[in-house]
């Protein structure tokens, strides 16, 4: 059986991972949407990193990205929880803040209703861990929590940044992926298996 050719162009990129902290960043769109229980709505809002060693992570990620299908990435991607009136004081407090933050790192900038208007705009972040298990595997996020002034991210005056969301135990793998390997201990009388 003769084996495929390769495409060195289609060679996958190095993956950076955003470390955990305080960024200053740019808005690059943001949309209303339903929440997946349908019983309320957010606002997605897709950033970038804007200053900084870090700036324009997220945006060469997505070129980098070769598949057809491709997404601006998820970890850049902040979700605001539109309030109501039975809303939670917590949710009001972060629809507050998030405005106030905003407003108070764009010199002269006032929100008036518009989503379209936050596009472009500089707000401070705070970024903390947050770990997904899947098949037996954990994955760490670098995910905005937190915003605060972008001038406080400036001045090192973001303060204390928020725990990290940690996954307890992984569960065990249902069965081995094709990028698993398998140790064999080196007394081991076996031979390979291929």
């Amino acid at each position: 059986m003769a084996l495929p050719t390769y495409d060195k162009s289609k060679r996958r990129k190095t993956f950076e991972q955003l470390p955990k902290g305080a960024y200053v960043v740019r808005i690059r769109g943001a949309k209303e949407e339903q929440n997946r229980s349908g019983s309320g709505t957010h606002i997605t809002i897709a950033f970038d990193i804007a200053e900084g060693e870090y700036k324009g992570i997220y945006e060469a990620q997505f070129q980098n990205d070769t598949s057809e299908d491709k997404k601006w990435p998820r970890d850049a991607m902040f979700y605001l929880t539109v309030p109501e009136d039975n809303s939670p004081q917590y949710v009001r407090d972060n629809w507050n803040t998030f405005f106030a933050d905003l407003e108070d790192s764009n010199n002269g900038f006032v929100f008036a209703g518009e989503l379209k208007q936050l596009k472009d705009k500089l707000i401070g972040g705070k970024f903390h861990i947050e770990q997904t298990e899947w098949n037996g595997r954990v994955y760490d996020h670098t995910r905005l929590r937190w915003t605060c002034v972008a001038d406080d991210v400036r001045n090192d005056k973001a303060g204390k940044l928020p725990a990290d969301k940690l996954v307890a135990a992984p569960k065990q793998p249902t069965s081995i992926g094709s990028n698993d390997f398998v140790t064999i201990p080196d007394d081991a009388d076996e031979e390979v298996p291929f």
